[in-house]
């Protein structure tokens, strides 16, 4: 696939693969990086995986759900998975929120990629203070077998310096669902919203980038004490 072209790892990168399923694409990363760890959920799969890496020492294959499974909080480390779509969103808050992970490339539903970078819904606003989000293909849905409904994107998760300190994470995920939720009212007296609009320069709060956002929650914080 020319998708792994767009992959920046190398020989020094340590890997964890989510879902490693028969391997494929574990056999391409034990070529390219230093060490993986496949994770697989499947002991069946695990067992095909391992006997199509019989030529290679610089990998591991933990049979373990990924949605249990702790990742490192130290050396540092990149991901690579292609996840299942039906729990896409849980496994991108654990990559996000429960792994320190620098660099995480996902193939994910395309439909879910372009979501990620809408800023009208929550789960972008979540993430886009960890992370910076791209999609790097469309990926067609005739590369897989068998072949699923509906197209995939490859994306990248770029870990950035925290948008807020930790201790308001709590205050930044109260302000997102009510703003998604649109209850401006909770937020902000129609004074203190027009200022926070005219000071983020949003004229249309339909249509808003992420650093107005944040520019919205700065005001916020500073209204609200």
């Amino acid at each position: 696939m020319k998708s792994k072209q767009l992959l920046s790892l190398d020989e020094k990168d340590n890997i964890f693969e989510i879902g490693a399923g028969k391997g494929h694409f574990t056999a391409e990363l034990v070529k390219r990086c230093n060490f993986v760890t496949a994770i697989e959920i499947d002991s069946k799969l695990c067992e095909v995986t391992r006997n199509k890496l019989l030529n290679y020492p610089n990998y591991q294959i933990v049979n373990d759900d990924i949605l249990k499974f702790t990742f490192p909080s130290h050396n540092p480390y990149k991901i690579f998975g292609n996840i299942p779509y039906n729990i896409s969103t849980n496994i991108i808050r654990k990559i996000v929120f429960e792994s320190s992970a620098t660099i995480s490339y996902l193939i994910v539903e395309y439909g879910f990629a372009k979501s990620l970078l809408d800023t009208n819904r929550s789960l972008a606003l979540l993430l886009m203070a960890e992370v910076d989000i791209s999609i790097l293909a469309k990926i067609p849905r005739y590369y897989f077998h068998p072949k699923p409904k509906v197209d995939s994107a490859l994306i990248v998760l770029k870990r950035k310096p925290a948008k807020m300190a930790f201790k308001e994470r709590k205050k930044y995920e109260t302000f997102v669902m009510k703003w998604v939720n649109k209850e401006y009212e909770k937020l902000f007296t129609k004074n203190q919203f027009n200022k926070a609009l005219k000071y983020a320069r949003i004229y249309d709060i339909n249509n808003i980038s992420f650093e107005q956002f944040v520019s919205l929650f700065n005001s916020y914080k500073i209204f609200n004490g």
